[in-house]
């Protein structure tokens, strides 16, 4: 990836971003349609963490927008929606899920930090973002618990 000090090192990272975010909301909505079974709390919980991850995936496709950077300036990956559905049990899901998004809760803590002097906007995006990784990943731990009596609304998801 290019510079954080350049626009196109930016786009760099708001493209993979938003790509992981994308991914990310596919992969609830499968594992709420595959895995979620007649449990309709688990399926609740991936319906909801679809809908924030497409909101993340909105906020960079504005920033890119805003900053004028093509989303399709570079190529990024594909791996991580075929690991998720992958997937065969919703722990297999749950411990892939909380995973990458550990990974993206690290990257866009980094970004923000590294980005405040440089880009004040797109660095409170990716603090925002990181910040919501973090109640999902929350959210997971408590899925993988297996407390039966798991109650939560969609508060916990900010």
């Amino acid at each position: 990836m290019r510079s954080l000090n350049d626009p196109a090192g930016i786009g760099d990272r708001l493209r993979v971003a938003a790509f992981a975010e994308l991914q990310a909301r596919d992969a609830f909505r499968w594992a709420a349609d595959t895995l979620a079974g007649d449990s309709v709390v688990l399926r609740r919980a991936w319906e909801a963490l679809a809908r924030a991850e497409d909101r993340h995936l909105g906020w960079l496709l504005r920033r890119l927008d805003s900053l004028d950077l093509d989303v399709r300036g570079r190529p990024v990956s594909t791996d991580l929606y075929g690991a998720l559905t992958a997937s065969s049990t919703v722990t297999d899901f749950a411990l892939l899920m909380a995973s990458a998004e550990e990974r993206g809760r690290v990257a866009g803590e980094r970004f923000e930090a590294r980005l405040r002097h440089v880009d004040p906007t797109t660095a409170q995006l990716f603090g925002q973002i990181a910040k919501e990784e973090a109640a999902h990943i929350r959210l997971a731990e408590r899925l993988l618990g297996g407390d039966a009596a798991f109650f939560w609304d969609e508060s916990d998801l900010v």
